[in-house]
């Protein structure tokens, strides 16, 4: 039996026919590829989230700057904020942004991080998944999977598009980070294939034409920010797709619009830091001796 796809389409097609989840056949079609059992690739998940919980608790540990001096201490700061009494819009909001902070903090400072799908939007799934354990008691079992959903969404736009922040701009990572995950959350949440897409869609839409501009050519400013507001991004399109919005544009034109962006987008705005925020008097500041003037 064939378990490819390479559109959100054809895995819809997938999991009508055959009654099954995101997750499922995502798992199926990695299965197949590898050769590996199902149970042994569940297991191989598993230690992903373990490393990736491990790398939220090492960043929110961290509460002196990175060589850099762009980042350090405001995972913390906000995981702090989120025990006072009234923080705004509820602990859990600041709290999860916390731990997308936290991933790219540990990462600044060499820590171990898992790319999901990229490092420098690795914290994205990891945060939103943290989330959903302690609020919505999803178990191990349950992240693993959730993390298939993740990954059977990115196998549409790595066959479509890319995950380069050098080839599309921040919205190939931070984008597709945030599209990933909101397809998770749903899944993770009961919701159906065909709403994990529309959440994969209404996440991707509203990140279009975000650029990269590293300061400095960092992976911290403003990467540590985006992950920790994009895992709540994550969240509020998740919301859309379980409340039975629909997005107009399917994800599968999604994927092409940002494609296209990405190929219209400057050079300069693709990770040379030669515009944007790096070019700022600011940013400036932070730029390395060795890169001239």
């Amino acid at each position: 039996m064939n378990h490819d796809y390479a559109s959100s389409i054809e895995l819809l097609a997938l999991c009508g026919d055959q009654g099954i989840s995101i997750a499922d056949a995502a798992l199926r079609r990695e299965s197949a590829e590898q050769g590996v059992p199902e149970a042994d690739l569940l297991m191989r998940m598993h230690d992903y989230h373990v490393k990736m919980r491990d790398s939220v608790r090492r960043g929110l540990e961290i509460t002196g700057t990175s060589p850099s001096g762009l980042s350090g201490g405001d995972a913390k700061k906000l995981l702090a904020y989120s025990r006072t009494e009234s923080p705004l819009f509820g602990a859990r909001l600041a709290r999860t942004m916390a731990y997308g902070f936290a991933v790219l903090e540990c990462n600044a400072q060499f820590g171990r991080i898992i790319a999901t799908p990229t490092a420098g939007s690795a914290g994205i799934v990891p945060a939103c998944l943290l989330s959903l354990e302690e609020e919505d008691g999803i178990t191990d079992a349950q992240a693993a999977r959730a993390l298939f959903t993740a990954a059977g969404i990115g196998v549409i736009i790595s066959k479509n598009a890319c995950f380069s922040g050098a080839r599309g701009g921040c919205q190939a990572e931070v984008g597709s980070a945030s599209c990933m995950a909101a397809a998770a959350i749903v899944e993770a949440m009961g919701g159906t294939p065909v709403q994990a897409c529309d959440a994969a869609a209404f996440a991707l839409m509203n990140t279009l034409g975000l650029v990269c501009d590293p300061v400095g050519g960092y992976v911290e400013v403003p990467c540590v920010s985006r992950n920790g507001m994009f895992a709540m991004h994550s969240f509020l399109a998740a919301t859309m797709a379980l409340a039975g919005a629909r997005c107009v544009i399917p994800l599968d034109d999604v994927v092409i619009a940002m494609r296209d962006i990405g190929r219209r987008m400057p050079r300069a705005l693709k990770e040379t830091s030669e515009a944007g925020l790096a070019t700022t008097p600011s940013g400036l500041r932070f730029k390395p001796a060795s890169s001239g003037t």
